[in-house]
Parts: C-alpha cells; structure tokens; sequence
C-alpha cells in the first residue's frame, strides 16, 4: 500500500474524540477539497508491505487504529490483507462517501464524511449508505446556508439524526472556535450531534 504517515495521537472529531489512536493515513485521494488540511496526503506518501505497516503500527501502546488519508478506500485490497493480520484493533475509518466499502467486516466504526457544495468539489452520489449501522455522517460546516444542502442531504438518503455530525470547518484555532458558537445552537434546534475539531484546537496531529 502507499502509506502517507503512521502516528500516535487522539481522535479529533466525532463520538470517540479524544480517545487515544493510531492514525494510518493512506495516500491518494479522488477528490480536491479547497479547505483540505491533509493536501500533502493526495500525492506524499511511499510504499510499505503489509508487515512493516504492521510493525509500526503496533509499535506504539494502543489498540484503537484509525484509518484515514486521503480516501483509504481506494485501496481496499491492501487494507483487507491488512486487517486480517491485525488482530485484537478497534478499528475506525474514514471516508467521503464516493466509494462502496467492501471490507465493513473488519471495521467497527465508518466515518463518513460527504463532501458540501463549500469543498469545491462537484456533486457526487453517495456509495457509503446508512443501511450499515456502522456507518456515521460527519459534515463540515462554513456558514448557515450549509445546512440547507445537509437537510436535504440526509432527507434524500434517509440518514438519522442521530446519526449526524456537524464540525466547523477551519485549519486553525480561531477559526474552530468562532464557528462552534453558532454551529451548537444549530446542532440544538436541528437535532444533530455537534463534534468540535480538537486537533486543529490543541495544534496536534
């Protein structure tokens, strides 16, 4: 596989934020977010065999591996060779959306994040869809209008409530913070859970 980074940290964002991880961030991505804070791993990244992924992965005192990038699922083959070798992880992974996940059973948490009209990205259907219970949405918020496109996001794919999240987009502290203000109440009046962006708040990875 072509692995961008492989670290220690705590999860930033949704329901397991602050729990301690280790990231696997696969290089590649098949879309282009404007306001991407990882736009290194589209392209940086080299080649590593299974069992040197392995190594450094268990090198550090966690069992929670995160699987990131990028888009990961665009190396799906890898990552099921991977995973069948990687026993005794709870693992989570992220994605857009844009790519059917085949490998749902060996993850215990999707992350799915859709990607808004304020990415810059053009429309594209969802192939991660709420039929999986293991499946989460997580949607990064500009402004008031986002909304609008998120409600009738989840009406046309019958996404739960419950089941949302809404992050303030920003690749710095101030800008989190400015955003959460407003972005709570709306979580309040709407339904939808709220999820802070802790790494960009602490300056970690």
């Amino acid at each position: 596989m072509i692995i961008s980074e492989i670290f220690h940290s705590i999860q930033g964002e949704g329901p397991n934020a602050g729990k301690p991880a280790v990231f696997l961030r696969l290089s590649g991505c098949n879309l282009r977010c404007k306001w991407c804070d990882t736009k290194y791993a589209w392209k940086q990244g080299g080649e590593m065999e299974t069992n040197d992924i392995i190594r450094a992965i268990r090198k550090y005192p966690c069992r929670h591996l995160v699987i990131t990038g990028g888009e990961p699922l665009l190396q799906q083959n890898g990552l099921k060779e991977l995973l069948k070798k990687l026993k005794n992880y709870t693992v989570e992974l992220e994605t857009n959306g844009s790519v059917a996940c085949r490998i749902t059973g060996f993850i215990e948490q999707i992350n799915c994040s859709p990607k808004l009209k304020n990415s810059g990205n053009p429309p594209y259907s969802l192939r991660v869809k709420p039929a999986n219970k293991k499946v989460l949405y997580k949607f990064i918020v500009q402004e008031g209008e986002d909304l609008k496109e998120i409600n009738a996001f989840i009406r046309k794919y019958k996404i739960p409530k419950t089941s949302v999240y809404l992050m303030p987009e920003g690749t710095s502290r101030a800008t989190i913070l400015k955003r959460s203000g407003w972005l709570v109440e709306s979580c309040k009046k709407e339904g939808y859970n709220f999820s802070s962006r802790l790494h960009i708040i602490m300056n970690i990875k």
